[in-house]
Order: structure tokens, then C-alpha cells, then sequence
């Protein structure tokens, strides 16, 4: 606290816009150096050091008031800056301390914090006051009612996709090819240039700015039917002289609902157009359609003037045939000022739809930047200036709808209703900050200069309207232009590549990786085959690739790569189909399905012409061969050709050395014989071959059957091979009843002699069906005999029997070997044997005893009480025993 009192005291009289930032860092960097000391040499145990150091404690208590003291003082003065945090209470002891520290410090240094940042702003120039004057009378009726509540959900489906209706463009005298991409010449398409100043198909331009032009300025100037009247335009005087007093229009809501007037047959549209031409500014906004229809066409028109509302239908064929001609002179007309907001899509769509041209724009929002508005929407407008709140909701509405319904149209009314008043309002607030500017901005005038040079308004007071009438014309300067499908690099604003890289898809985009040629490997592939295939089914049947298939589900299909329609449809739910791709998902699966082969193929070629380029070693007498083409049937995708190439093999390799003749043969590690098949296969089958390893002739495959059953072992009869002296008994003959007798010799040669191919191991006994198996009997006891087990009965009793078969007596001796039990007789499990009726008998029997005996033992429980819901005695008919 010491060095904090030397910083502040003598440094506080000497504070200057110079030294503040050294005082400021001097101050931060004590506040740090105290607060790591009391973090870090304070003890944790502070109460013991309190109870046995009375100076302690009294120091402490102390320095804990004055810290108090000091916050408070802080949270009062906060108070009078904010008057929310006024009354709030103050910090007393550790409990206030530890319960209001967040409302009490954290949040009052918060606001604080903020106002400073706004101060800062302001002071700075970076927050600039909108300059707009509200109308007293909005204020007065602010106060008087409540605003209506702000529209929220989603739209009702049957107005956003309104799938049952039919194509209304199939009625339109002027069907549109969507196949056509060659570019838009508006002198071939158009008929008339109404008010031109340069002829239709001439091109003039000043002497001094065909040097300073782009070439995008350049391809305008050649294209654009009206480039010369634009950028040398003739504003009306009454553009530059508002009134300085406007009246707002009536409301759409409420008792008073001014009228409109719907456009819908062609005579409508002549009184129409003669009310027009009459008007000095008119409101102009479009409503498109994109989502069944490729290029997108208009349907909707509304043109407000100060003294009413026309709604034009531009889906009836008789009315769409003569906007052209009716119309195009008034939007070509400079002396008719044509007042739009967000105007980038609509100039194209007319010129698209109807061959018209914008001269005498003048933009809201432009306006709206200009004036440096926080929000620069429509709707953000009419909430300002005209207490009005649309319903956004309908601007993803379906307008093919008809009959329109009433919350369509007050939607579409509402574009256009206020908007001649907003463009007063407007006017005024550029000229009132216009002459609050003590120097015009740079960006003003070179906007002005690079975009008109014709005659504008020399006033400074106009300078900003200068600058939003010179947007307004670079906007009218826009021009369609039919986008084409670049299929090789998917540029554009519906290629591949964008759409790629709009959905963070890296592997899919352009800059992807090349895996054998092939840019992002099968799935990139597959991707652009897919949206090539959407695009070409989108202008076939007219619809938007996002009805066709939409961005999520195509990236879906082409990493999913499905082989066959029904795995295609299988991938989505029964609701998620798309209509288009239920009717023609065969189609979609033959295109994957070639595509996939194709990638495979050539997959193939190159990674045969990889596999062989890593050699150290290359002989002079290097073979060659020359891999012809091959046909190779696949279980997934069918027939897979390969391309013929030329392979350079070595003869010897860092890593398996010389090469063996069964290599160059390309032959497999394989036995040339087998115990089961016999010889081996022929060394030059192909790998995936589809010819059938047994034959169709039945003899051959009655041949391997018998083979098969013959080497199959039963495993607990096999042989064992005894040695008596100088002879060599088997145990299989025993159990025939022969006895064949060799010369001695080591039972590990005798393994050796009788194994095939050398193979060591037991010697294998042929498997005998249950038809053909002979019953052993126990044979004649010999001196030479050795007996090797017993029979055995077939019931659960073991009865000991002699090597003769009879019953054992009291009177024979026991021989004291081991009594071996004999396998053969036991039933198969494999054999399915039925068991013997006597076991049968014996087990009902067991049962019954056991049902009956009323001695409870353990294992052996009663069965538990029948449930009191359960029937006990009725409803028994006894029909069935």
C-alpha cells in the first residue's frame, strides 16, 4: 500500500494527456505487484495468526475497514451514473461481502465498463448518429397503444411449399429453354428502346474513359442497351426538393384499410399504366419463384403511388404478354423516379422475365448506408418511420398461389405502401447531415465520378444524395447473364466447386488431393457425377436442383456410393424422398454404378503401374509383359474391365531378391498337391475368374464327393499301432477280426512310410455313412489277442462285460486292466437316432413317481400359488385332454 500512495499522491497533481499512459501503466503495474504479494505471502491460516498476534489482528481489522469504506464509496458513485444500481445496499462485514459482491461490484463495473466504451466511440467518431427525424405524431401514438407483437413460428407449409399446385409456367405463351446458355444479348430480344438517347445496337462513350474501363465495364458497355442514358442520366429537379412536410400514408391494419387495386386482365392493365404515367415517383417491389422451376420466373408485381395500391398478376398469360410493352416505357421513362428497396435481384429478374430496363432508380438501401443505420432492411424502415411491423415470414411464401390469401397480400401491399413516404423521409435526413458535413468525404465523390457523368446537383447539400443516386445507377447497370455448368472446374454459383467449399467439403472441392488420376478418389467422382446429374434432370423437367435432390442429401448419396436403386431409396426415410428422385432413382443408380466402375478401372492400371516403379534394381534383361485387356466380374458392381498396359518387371529385388520362375509365371505359394483335391490347380487361373472350381460333369463330382467322405476322420476310433515283440499289431484289424503281422519296425518310420506326400501324422480313416457301417462283434480270445474294450448296451446302466461279451461271474478273476471303452457303438448325434421306446417308457415312469410323491426334497419345489386374477376352475369345457 506504500508504493500504491507514492504512485498516486505525487503523480496525481502532474496528470497530462501526455504522461496519462505511463501513469496508467505505473498504476497497473503496482496494483499487480500488490496483489501477487497478498496471493502469494499471506498465510493460509489468518484466524490462527489473529488469536495469538493482538497487533495483527488490529491492523487487519483496519486495512479491512478502510477497503470497505473505499468500495462503497465506488458502488455509490457507480449509483449516480446508473440509476439502477441506486439503493442496492452497501458492504458492511464478510458476509456482505461474500453475498452481494456479484450485484453489488461485479455488475454496477460492468455498465461502467460499457459506457466507457461507448464514450470512447463517440469521442473517437467511430459511432455516428443516424441523421433521421422521427415524427412527432409516432412518439404521441407510441404512447397511447401498444405496438402489435412481432409475428414468430414458422410459416404453415401449405403457403411455403405449396407442392399440389400445377406449373403455371406450362400456360405462358413463352416457354423457356433451359438447355439455351448462350449469353443474353438484350439487342436481339428487344423490340423497342423506349426514350433512348442513343439508338438501339449503337454504342457511344466519352473519348477520355475508354482507356480507364475494366473489361467487366467494357462487356456493359457493349451489352447494355441503356449504359449511355445511365451513366449520363437527367434527374427530375423534384428529386433534389423534397417537401419538408410529408403525410404519412393510412394504415393496412385497423379500421382505416385503404383499397387496392388487383391487376389481372389486360384492360386493368392499360388504366393502370395511364395512372402511371401521370406520377412523378413511383414504389416498384417483385415477388420470384425459384422452387419449381429452373431459371425462376416472376409472380407477383406491386407499384404503389401516392394515392393507391396495384397488385399485379403476372402468372395470367394475357398479362404477362404485355408488361413489355406497357411498362417498359415507364421504367425507362428518367423523368418517372423509380424508387426500390434491395433492388440487386429485382433489376435482373425484370430484364430476365421481360426484356425492361431501370432508368431513374433510386435505392432505400443505399440510403439507409449512407446514413450509417445499424439495420439496413425494409422492415427495419418501416419500423422506424411507419410504426410498422410486417410479417417477414411470408417472403419465403409460395406466390404461386391463387386466389392470393389476405395475409399475402396486406405482406406484399406492405413492400410498397410506405415506401414513397420513406423515400421522403430519406431525402430530408441526406440533406440535413449534408450540411452538417464541413467537408465532403473522399468515397463521395469518387463514387460519384467513376459511376455518372451527366448532370447532378452542385450543392454541398446534395452531396450525399449525390452519391446515393450514383449506387442506385450501379445497380440499374447490372445485367443477366445465363450462368453455364462448367463440369471440369465447377465454378459458378451453382458448380461443384462452390458448392463444395460452401459446405466445407475440402475433399470434394477443386484443391482436392488426386488419388490415381482422379481427383478426390471415388467419392469426389461420384459427386460430380451426381450433381451433374441433377443439373441435367433439373432443366429436363424444369424444376430447381434443390426439389430435384437437395445440398445435404447429395453430399449424403455420393459418400454413401449406393450400387442399386434400392439401396439409393434406402437411404432415406419413406418421407425424405424427393419426388423426382423416387420416379427416377434407377437412373441416379446407373450413373454411380458407371461411375464407380470407371474409377475402379482406371484405379486398377494405375496402381499396377505404382506397384512396379519401386525397384532399386532394374536388369538389362528386364521381361516384359504386356497385360491385355481383361474382363473381371465383380459381386458389387458387376463387369470391370482393365485397361491394357505394359509392365516392366525386374528380375531381382532389394526385398525378395532374385526372382523364381514361379513368379514370372505369376503363380501363388502353393502346394503342388493336396490332400483334399488331389493335385493341384492349374498355375494360370485367373484371380477372379467366375469359372466354377468343380466341373458339371457328375461323375467328377461324385468322384470328389467320395474323396471328401473318405478323408474325413473319426477322431475317437483312430488306430493305434501296438508293437508285440518282433511283430506289429493294428487295432483296426483287431476290431475286423484279422490279424496281419510285418516286421518290427520304429513306429516314427512307419508314420513316415504310410503318411502321403511326406506329411507326418496319424493315418487317416475313412468316414462310413450309417447305412454302410458293419456291426462290430468282440473277437475269439487268442494268446495273441489283446483286448481293447467292451460293448456297451444302449441303456443308461453300464453292464461290464467280458472281452468275450458274456455277463461277468463271481468266479473269474480280474485281469486288473484298464477296461477301454468302445466309441462305435454309441449313437451319432449326427445320425438323429430316435431313442428307444423302453427309454421312453422309463423316463414317463420317473415322472409320474416323482409328480406323485408328496416328500419334498431339495431341488424339488412345489409350484407356487395360482395369482387370485387367475381363473381357477371355469371356463373349462374339458373337450380337449
Amino acid at each position: 500500500m506504500a508504493n500504491l500512495n507514492t504512485v498516486a499522491g505525487p503523480s496525481a497533481s502532474m496528470i497530462s494527456p501526455g504522461t496519462f499512459s505511463d501513469y496508467a501503466t505505473s498504476v497497473q503495474s503496482v496494483a499487480l505487484a500488490t496483489t501477487r504479494l497478498a496471493a502469494t505471502t499471506l498465510p493460509p491460516d489468518i484466524e490462527f495468526h489473529r488469536s495469538i498476534h493482538v497487533s495483527f489482528a488490529t491492523e487487519l481489522d483496519l486495512l479491512s475497514t478502510r477497503v470497505l469504506r473505499l468500495t462503497n464509496r465506488l458502488v455509490r458513485l457507480a449509483g449516480s451514473v446508473d440509476s439502477s444500481t441506486m439503493g442496492r445496499g452497501t458492504l458492511d462485514g464478510e458476509e456482505d461481502v461474500l453475498d452481494g459482491f456479484k450485484s453489488l461490484i461485479v455488475d454496477p463495473v460492468d455498465r461502467l465498463f460499457e459506457r466507457t466504451d461507448m464514450c470512447l466511440d463517440d469521442y473517437l467518431g467511430r459511432k455516428k448518429e443516424p441523421a433521421i427525424t422521427v415524427p412527432a405524431q409516432l412518439n404521441q401514438s407510441n404512447n397511447s397503444s401498444k405496438k402489435p407483437p412481432v409475428p414468430r413460428g414458422r410459416l404453415d407449409p401449405a403457403l411455403q411449399y405449396a407442392s399440389h399446385l400445377p406449373k403455371p409456367q406450362l400456360l405462358f405463351n413463352t416457354k423457356v429453354d433451359n438447355w439455351n446458355e448462350s449469353p443474353y444479348i438484350p439487342a436481339r430480344t428487344l423490340e423497342h428502346k423506349w426514350c433512348a438517347r442513343v439508338p438501339l445496337g449503337y454504342i457511344f462513350h466519352d473519348l477520355d474513359e475508354s482507356g480507364d474501363m475494366d473489361e467487366e465495364e467494357k462487356q456493359k458497355l457493349s451489352a447494355h442497351p441503356y449504359y449511355y442514358e445511365l451513366t449520363h442520366p437527367t434527374f427530375p429537379t423534384h428529386l433534389f426538393c423534397p417537401a419538408p412536410t410529408t403525410i404519412l400514408p393510412s394504415s393496412l391494419t385497423g379500421t382505416d384499410v385503404s383499397k387496392h387495386v388487383y391487376v389481372s386482365t389486360s384492360s386493368a392493365l392499360l388504366s393502370m399504366t395511364t395512372k402511371l404515367k401521370a406520377a412523378r415517383e413511383i414504389a416498384v417491389d417483385l415477388e420470384h419463384h425459384s422452387y419449381r422451376t429452373y431459371r425462376g420466373f416472376l409472380c407477383l408485381m406491386q407499384i404503389s403511388t401516392r394515392e393507391e395500391d396495384f397488385i399485379i398478376d403476372l402468372l395470367v398469360p394475357s398479362v404477362r404478354d404485355s408488361i413489355s410493352n406497357t411498362l417498359g416505357e415507364i421504367f425507362a421513362d428518367p423523368q418517372i423516379i423509380k424508387v426500390f428497396h434491395g433492388a440487386e435481384s429485382d433489376i435482373v429478374w425484370l430484364q430476365q422475365d421481360f426484356n425492361i430496363f431501370v432508368v431513374g432508380l433510386f435505392d432505400t438501401y443505399h440510403a439507409s448506408r449512407a446514413l450509417d443505420f445499424q439495420k439496413h432492411g425494409l422492415a427495419n424502415l418501416l419500423e422506424t418511420f411507419c410504426d410498422f411491423i410486417p410479417d417477414k415470414r411470408y417472403q419465403l411464401a409460395d406466390w404461386r398461389i391463387r386466389p392470393l390469401p389476405e395475409e399475402m397480400l396486406t405482406y406484399a401491399r406492405s413492400d410498397t405502401h410506405f415506401l414513397l413516404y420513406i423515400y421522403d423521409r430519406l431525402r430530408l435526413s441526406l440533406i440535413e447531415r449534408a450540411q452538417a458535413i464541413t467537408a465532403p468525404e473522399s468515397s463521395f465523390s469518387t463514387a460519384v465520378s467513376t459511376i455518372i457523368k451527366g448532370t447532378l446537383s452542385d450543392k454541398p447539400a446534395h452531396v450525399l444524395l449525390n452519391d446515393v443516386l450514383a449506387r442506385s445507377t450501379r445497380t440499374a447497370l447490372r445485367l443477366y447473364d445465363r450462368e453455364t455448368y462448367d463440369a471440369e472446374f465447377g465454378v459458378g454459383t451453382g458448380g461443384w466447386d462452390t458448392l463444395a467449399r460452401k459446405w466445407n467439403k475440402s475433399a470434394l472441392a477443386n484443391s482436392a488431393s488426386e488419388t490415381n488420376g482422379v481427383r478426390g478418389g471415388v467419392t469426389g467422382e461420384v459427386y460430380r457425377a451426381v450433381h451433374r446429374w441433377r443439373e441435367d434432370i433439373a432443366k429436363e423437367e424444369d424444376e430447381s436442383t434443390r426439389y430435384v435432390l437437395s445440398n445435404h442429401q447429395l453430399f449424403f448419396v455420393a459418400e454413401r456410393s449406393p450400387s442399386n436403386a434400392a439401396e439409393l431409396l434406402a437411404l432415406f426415410s419413406h418421407a425424405s424422398i424427393p419426388p423426382v428422385l423416387r420416379r427416377r432413382a434407377g437412373e441416379l443408380a446407373e450413373v454411380i454404378k458407371s461411375t464407380v466402375e470407371r474409377v475402379m478401372s482406371l484405379g486398377v492400371a494405375v496402381q499396377a503401374l505404382a506397384a512396379t516403379t519401386d525397384i532399386e534394381e532394374v536388369d538389362s534383361t528386364a521381361s516384359t509383359e504386356v497385360v491385355v485387356e481383361k474382363t473381371a466380374k465383380s459381386r458389387l458392381w458387376g463387369l470391370v474391365k482393365d485397361s491394357s498396359s505394359v509392365v516392366q518387371r525386374a528380375s531381382s529385388s532389394s526385398l525378395f531378391g532374385l526372382r523364381t520362375a514361379a513368379a514370372d509365371e505369376g503363380r501363388s505359394y502353393s502346394a503342388s498337391r493336396s490332400s483334399l483335391f488331389g493335385t493341384a490347380l492349374p498355375s494360370r487361373m485367373m484371380p477372379q475368374s467366375s469359372v466354377p472350381i468343380i466341373s458339371a460333369s457328375r461323375k467328377t463330382f461324385s468322384d470328389l464327393v467320395t474323396q471328401i467322405h473318405r478323408t474325413l476322420v473319426i477322431a475317437p476310433n483312430q488306430p493305434q499301432i501296438i508293437q508285440v515283440g518282433s511283430q506289429i499289431i493294428s487295432q483296426s484289424n483287431l476290431s475286423s477280426g484279422s490279424v496281419s503281422t510285418q516286421p518290427a519296425m520304429p513306429i516314427s518310420t512307419m508314420a513316415e512310410a504310410e503318411a502321403p506326400d511326406g506329411i507326418l501324422g496319424q493315418v487317416e480313416i475313412p468316414f462310413i455313412p450309417t447305412d454302410q457301417r458293419q456291426p462290430r462283434l468282440a473277437p475269439v480270445s487268442d494268446d495273441t489277442i489283446v483286448v481293447v474294450g467292451q460293448a456297451r448296451q444302449k441303456k443308461r446302466r453300464r453292464i461290464k462285460t467280458t472281452a468275450f461279451g458274456n455277463p461277468p461271474t463271481g468266479d473269474q478273476d480280474d485281469t486288473g486292466e484298464d477296461e477301454v471303452f468302445d466309441y462305435t457303438t454309441v449313437p451319432n448325434l449326427l445320425d438323429d437316432l430316435p431313442p428307444a421306446p423302453e427309454e421312453l417308457d422309463t423316463r414317463k415312469k420317473k415322472k409320474q413317481k416323482t409328480k406323485g410323491s408328496g416328500v419334498i426334497e431339495y431341488g424339488n419345489f412345489r409350484a407356487p400359488p395360482r395369482d387370485m386374477r387367475e381363473v381357477k376352475s371355469g371356463n373349462k369345457t374339458h373337450t380337449f385332454r
